[in-house]
């Protein structure tokens, strides 16, 4: 993107080492469900934390309880320092200097462009001039300057997008919230807009919390990822880590496709941090896992252990490292253009596999072997 026609600072509302955004014990019922049941989360200054999850899982609750558009049932929700919420108590929204933008753009369609934007810093009182140099600034930033006077229905799904995102940024919000604003793109302009919204992001250094169900956009987009399930965070780690190693196995299997193998702990290495584990469908390997969880192992405890499908290799690793392979069955066999997706049958167990070449089966058998230090247990 090029570079704004005016210096602009969105880190200006609030020290550094104050965070952006706290929550503590946020609890919210809707009807008889949990929706929100129980979250701590801290969100730094300058920090793109996304907010992941199927739905039903509270992601989007909690957005709108940090919007201020619901009042939680418990904990506290504060800002910049600054108590906004609690069970007994909720600041207005217009209080809260957010920024928010909305899954269906929520843009009027009689405004121009630069009306849309204009709006919430005419509500500010702010001068005319002032809003105009402004104007002009935001819409340089999100690449809408020549089309400042056309309407909403003049525009393609991807610049309604970026007028409710110049909108959301005219007025310097302090956290700026967006709610699965890219689920209405088709699948090329979604692509391009997340690289878009997080090289926006990274050059303002503005604080923004992000839900989505997409894991693509997420492992794009931020710099930590909450995973949610049923109204509750199942780990917070940047993208690789809730990738690579997942707190759970919800978490392996949400995110990325999860080969998920059971099996019996052979032997423990705590200084490693891994076990050799003996898996049900055949084949032993040595597979990292959390230290907390190796402290309580032993022979002969159970565990299940996580497989990328590209990590699973058709050809022996040079140091095997005690590591027998596991006997599978071809299934099938696509070509999807970066790579070929394999489907094979480690006895009742169903793998996915990812290659950058052709899998040769001339008996329907393969051996198999997981890339060295790939393999995780997940608890």
């Amino acid at each position: 993107m090029p570079a704004p026609a005016h210096a602009v600072d969105w880190t200006e509302t609030a020290p550094e080492s104050r965070p952006r955004l706290e929550l503590r014990g946020l609890r919210k019922k809707l009807g008889d469900t949990a929706a929100v049941n129980g979250i701590d989360l801290t969100v730094t200054s300058g920090e793109s934390v996304v907010l992941l999850g199927p739905s039903g899982c509270g992601k989007t609750t909690t957005l709108r309880m940090v919007a201020g558009f619901i009042q939680p049932d418990a904990g506290e929700i504060h800002l910049d320092g600054v108590l906004a919420s609690t069970g007994s108590f909720a600041l207005p929204p217009e209080k809260r200097h957010l920024g928010m933008v909305f899954q269906t753009y929520a843009i009027w369609p009689h405004k121009t462009v630069a009306d849309n934007v204009a709006y919430g810093l005419e509500v500010a009182g702010r001068r005319r001039t002032e809003i105009k140099a402004e104007v002009a600034t935001v819409l340089d930033l999100v690449q809408l300057g020549p089309l400042a006077s056309r309407f909403p229905a003049e525009l393609s799904g991807g610049q309604q997008q970026r007028v409710a995102l110049a909108r959301a940024l005219a007025t310097k919000p302090s956290l700026l919230l967006l709610d699965e604003p890219l689920s209405n793109l088709d699948a090329s302009l979604r692509e391009e807009m997340r690289f878009e919204l997080r090289a926006l992001q990274t050059k303002l250094g503005i604080t923004t919390l992000y839900v989505t169900h997409d894991q693509d956009e997420a492992l794009v987009l931020a710099d930590r990822i909450v995973v949610m399930n049923k109204g509750r965070i199942e780990q917070v780690g940047t993208p690789e880590e809730v990738y690579r190693t997942p707190a759970t196995r919800f978490v392996g299997s949400f995110i990325g496709i999860a080969n998920l193998l059971d099996g019996e702990i052979v032997a423990v290495d705590r200084t490693g941090e891994r076990a050799l584990v003996a898996l049900d469908a055949g084949g032993r390997l040595w597979s990292r896992a959390p230290k907390s969880w190796l402290a309580t192992q032993a022979a002969g405890s159970r565990a299940t252990v996580l497989l990328r499908p590209q990590d699973i290799k058709l050809e022996a690793p040079e140091n095997p490292d005690a590591q027998q392979a596991i006997a599978a069955e071809f299934l099938s066999e696509t070509f999807l253009g970066g790579h070929y997706e394999l489907k094979l049958a480690a006895g009742e167990t169903l793998l996915r596999v990812q290659s950058r070449r052709r899998g040769s089966f001339p008996d329907g058998r393969a051996n198999i072997w997981a890339r060295p230090g790939s393999a995780w247990v997940v608890a």
